[in-house]
């Protein structure tokens, strides 16, 4: 008896602290909605809907009630205050984008009146840009609005010292080109202090631009435009490493591959050799940042960061880097193929190599070596039709390492290049005709790869999607069949259709399949239809009288050994005997 009040005495104060601890978290959750609110400059809910409810004693000789536990999100969900803060968003944008359209509409009315000169719109510019600095500034609560004000300010800038240098030319390149970086590491310095990445995107769009800006064509200098970039880029990828930002980093990533590439084509490049190697650094901080922020981010147990676009750009890295330094040193299609098939097997090297790249970049790694491997031979041979086997070995890699490491966005990769490969593979057969001698010639082989390397590609596949591949496979299968055998005349393609057929059929008797034994019939029909609607009539009547002897023979053949051949089993097959009459029950009944 002691022991059930002690149970009951360790029952009831379980759950008043499970009531205390939901009360606790109730209020905790209204502050910090509360707080969410006021920072937004929306107005407080009312405290009466999220009052606690207070738990009632239990009465005397009854058992206590444990309070409802509702989900904790679902009680507090600020559906008004997302409502607010969505039109609060777009009437900033909406507000910010006015306004400068006016300023610069009222500037041009006053430049046309001649009420100022070029000297003070220069220093209204400045001063507007001041004022939204500064109000933005002060005005940090406001998050939204202030960041756009912020934002607008820094435009400001950017846009004012554009004109003073291009349009009223009052001031000089060496005045207007420090006054742009000044922009652009005070936009850095914002966002790092209020933790903002547009500020950091604003910085580098502006800083990379800086260069367009402020082009001259007197002073172009491919080298220190180049230099300029990697430097811009080096600010982008330190403040990315502190707060991996992904806008920054797709900011920075295609503008900063724009500017590069400019600089290669904008002249001719006399210091090529200083212009590869910020190649070359640009191509390996965007190869190794990315991974290695979602690998330190790990190491700390912080909340987990998509990588899906750095994924992305790590796909197109190398791709860019050796379009450039190709188009930089003028390679020779040989020497570009080349190089992208040994960037391809060091890409492959680092994702079976490097132990502490992420697991997801495992297969990006490996994708980028196989793309990169298939760019270097359609390069080198894209005029040759024998490109079809290395590519579909390739096909046949990615459907492996799509089951390797358990990608769907790879194996989606590996059927799409398997579809692809396909329709380049039957507008060969379609619009080619078979090399000579048949059978014993290049491309018979080279098809033979390939539809071995789709077969082998089958078992690496999910159930569900193997009778796809198994269906597109026997329709090429039929092609590949007609086309190689076509010097030998009509009839040779009608008994390889017939022999092909029945091999299915006996394999599909083996092994007691019926999906192989329909299309067995189905291919056993399409022979037949040839046979008679087509074959005779364009036959010389010996070829006609040897097709249809020889079918005549293979059936029979195939009725005779019909039983033995089916894989059925023991049970069954003593059935299908017994109630099969013999030829003794016949005569003797």
């Amino acid at each position: 008896m002691e022991d059930r009040d002690d149970l009951r005495h360790r029952l009831e104060n379980l759950e008043a602290a499970v009531a205390a601890l939901q009360r606790s978290l109730e209020i905790l959750q209204t502050a910090i909605l509360r707080e969410d609110l006021s920072s937004s400059g929306v107005p407080e809910r009312s405290t009466e809907a999220t009052q606690p409810a207070e738990v009632a004693a239990p009465a005397p000789g009854t058992e206590p009630q444990l309070p409802a536990l509702e989900s904790p999100l679902g009680s507090v969900t600020p559906s008004r205050a997302d409502w607010l803060h969505n039109w609060e968003l777009w009437l900033n944008r909406l507000g910010i984008g006015l306004l400068l359209l006016g300023i610069g509409f009222l500037f041009r009315y006053a430049v046309e009146l001649g009420w100022i000169t070029d000297a003070a719109l220069v220093a209204m510019g400045f001063l507007i840009g001041t004022v939204l600095m500064g109000l933005g500034w002060r005005l940090q609560r406001r998050a939204i609005f202030s960041q756009f004000l912020q934002g607008g300010g820094l435009a400001t800038y950017y846009l004012t010292i554009f004109a003073a240098y291009q349009f009223f030319m009052v001031m000089p390149w060496g005045v207007a080109f420090p006054l742009m970086v000044a922009v652009t590491l005070g936009a850095f310095f914002i966002s790092l202090h209020q933790n903002r990445a547009i500020f950091a995107v604003i910085g580098v769009v502006g800083g990379l631009a800086t260069p367009l800006l402020l082009y001259n064509t007197g002073i172009s200098r491919p080298l220190a435009l180049a230099s300029y970039t990697f430097l811009i880029l080096l600010g982008s990828w330190a403040i990315y490493g502190v707060k991996g930002w992904r806008s920054l980093l797709l900011s920075a990533f295609w503008l900063g591959w724009l500017m590069l590439m400019v600089s290669v084509t904008i002249d001719r490049v006399d210091r090529a050799g200083a212009l590869q190697v910020i190649l070359a650094l640009t191509w390996l901080g965007f190869s190794v940042l990315p991974p290695w922020y979602q690998w330190r981010d790990r190491l700390q147990q912080t909340s987990p960061v998509p990588a899906g676009y750095g994924q992305t750009i790590a796909l197109f890295n190398p791709l860019i880097a050796l379009g450039l330094s190709a188009l930089l040193w003028g390679w020779s299609a040989t020497v570009t193929a080349r190089m992208f098939i040994v960037f391809g097997g060091l890409y492959l090297g680092t994702s079976l190599l490097w132990r502490r790249l992420p697991q997801p970049w495992r297969w990006v790694y490996s994708l980028t070596g196989l793309v990169l491997v298939a760019f270097g031979i359609v390069i080198r041979h894209y005029n040759d039709r024998f490109i079809l086997a290395p590519l579909a070995i390739e096909g046949l890699v990615l459907h492996y390492l799509s089951q390797h490491y358990s990608s769907p966005t790879l194996r989606m990769i590996a059927h799409l290049w398997w579809g692809l490969l396909t329709f380049g593979w039957v507008g060969q057969l379609l619009f080619t005709t078979a090399d000579r001698p048949p059978l014993l010639n290049l491309a018979f082989f080279t098809h033979l790869v390939v539809l071995i390397a789709a077969v082998s590609s089958i078992r690496f596949l999910p159930p569900p999607t193997r009778p796809v591949y198994w269906t597109l496979g026997y329709g090429v299968t039929m092609v590949w069949i007609e086309h190689e055998l076509a010097p030998f005349g009509t009839g040779a393609t009608t008994l390889v259709w017939g022999l092909f057929g029945v091999g299915l059929l006996i394999c599909g008797l083996r092994r007691d399949t019926s999906a192989l034994r329909t299309v067995a019939l189905i291919t056993l029909i399409i022979a037949l239809t040839r046979l008679f609607f087509f074959d005779l009539i364009n036959l010389a009547p010996v070829g006609r009288v040897l097709l249809f002897v020889g079918f005549g023979l293979i059936f029979l053949l195939l009725s005779y050994f019909f039983r033995t051949l089916w894989g059925r089993s023991p049970v069954e097959s003593s059935r299908i005997s017994e109630e099969t009459p013999t030829n003794e029950s016949e005569e003797n009944p």
